[in-house]
């Protein structure tokens, strides 16, 4: 496999002020503390979550002996992907299982990264429809992707988990982050890249004892 370096696809989403986020959660705020007109620099204060915007989640998020995202190798956020297109056989507040996956097993090789594009991602907003009526994979359909020998699992939905309690939001988060393996949420996948293989960067802010952080998640084209 070799990557290809003129072709990249930006799989973040922008992180604003009083934007999405977990529907208990505070939204982020962005504030001004210097302005350039005034002192020469503009200077922003942040304050949000660490799992805001397109993030990763580690151990530590399910786990309180889990490894936190300074102590994951940062080999585990990089690694070729399967973006598996699963549009036509989704629908609102659905449980992602072994039916709506079975027909990309086939192609899924050991060692990839499983990309759920449910096409949540270009709904995102401060609404119902993306903050709780959102597609999300269950623990059989987790344990499924587990068995296939995947990396990790990324979704371009609010989170991996279902709105609705635990037993819609712990299952995938238990299969896969007790197994070690990370998670991508709130993913953008742009729809020529849909279907297709690629190779995932997701690199987190190096941020000390936490579950989650910010990711720049981008896909490069291979050949293979």
């Amino acid at each position: 496999m070799r990557i290809l370096h003129d072709k990249l696809w930006d799989l973040s989403q922008p992180i604003a002020h009083d934007g999405p986020c977990w529907p208990e959660q505070t939204p982020p705020a962005i504030r001004h503390n210097e302005r350039a007109a005034v002192g020469g620099f503009n200077v922003e204060t942040i304050e949000m979550t660490d799992h805001t915007g397109t993030h990763v989640d580690v151990p530590f998020h399910h786990d309180d002996e889990g490894a936190t995202v300074d102590q994951v190798p940062i080999q585990m956020f990089a690694g070729p992907a399967l973006f598996m297109d699963l549009r036509e056989q989704i629908e609102p507040a659905m449980e992602i299982g072994p039916r709506q996956l079975d027909s990309w097993l086939g192609e899924l090789r050991r060692g990839d990264f499983a990309i759920l594009v449910t096409g949540w991602g270009d709904k995102r907003g401060v609404t119902e429809e993306f903050l709780k009526r959102y597609p999300y994979l269950g623990g059989e359909g987790a344990r499924l992707l587990l068995d296939h020998g995947v990396a990790g699992v990324g979704i371009d939905a609010l989170s991996i988990g279902g709105w609705g309690g635990p037993d819609k939001g712990v299952p995938a988060h238990e299969v896969l982050l007790d197994a070690g393996k990370p998670i991508f949420e709130e993913l953008h996948i742009p729809t020529d890249l849909a279907g297709r293989r690629a190779f995932l960067t997701a690199f987190p802010i190096l941020l000390q004892g936490c579950g989650g952080a910010p990711v720049r998640a981008v896909a490069w084209e291979i050949e293979e």
